[in-house]
């Protein structure tokens, strides 16, 4: 009990660091870096598996909480969008995913979770159901975050000067 106790205590702390530090999905990953680091050090991590699954609900709980009637009125108009999005990051991470496993020799479940077009909470706890390898699902997603936070509205701010140029 001990163990899971000084855990969530480390996971707290380093959540709120992650916040104040204002880091992309900064409780997240300061509670992860701090978990990690104390875990790395010491060994005593630990946190049970009734905690997994009840983080999954309350996850799951969240993502319920941005459906509204007016999200439902504008699925009429984003079905053809949607389907767009869906078919091709779909592919496109599968395909993404083998060539990862092929050119790294990471594991093909890893590979295409660490790929999948999803939020690192969301990915990192569906893919430990599937055998992932968490660590490298949940760092992966984090690079690929912080990428997308820093790089994406430079390059859009770019590519809408020069599309609206035209």
């Amino acid at each position: 009990m001990e163990k899971i106790i000084y855990t969530l205590v480390i996971a707290l702390l380093g959540g709120y660091i992650g916040i104040k530090a204002k880091i992309p999905a900064g409780a997240l990953v300061g509670a992860m870096i701090s978990v990690a680091i104390y875990n790395i050090y010491t060994g005593k991590g630990d946190i049970p598996y009734n905690f997994k699954l009840l983080s999954q609900i309350v996850v799951g709980g969240m993502i319920g909480l941005n459906f509204t009637m007016d999200s439902v009125k504008q699925l009429k108009s984003l079905i053809f969008p949607a389907i767009i999005l869906v078919v091709g990051l779909t592919l496109f991470s599968l395909i993404l995913g083998f060539i990862i496993h092929k050119i790294t020799g990471l594991d093909l479940i890893t590979s295409l979770f660490s790929s999948a077009p999803g939020g690192i909470t969301d990915m990192t706890l569906i893919s430990e159901a599937y055998g992932a390898d968490i660590s490298k699902v949940a760092l992966l997603h984090l690079m690929r975050l912080v990428t997308v936070i820093t790089v994406m509205p430079i390059a859009i701010k770019i590519f809408s000067k020069i599309m609206l140029k035209k």
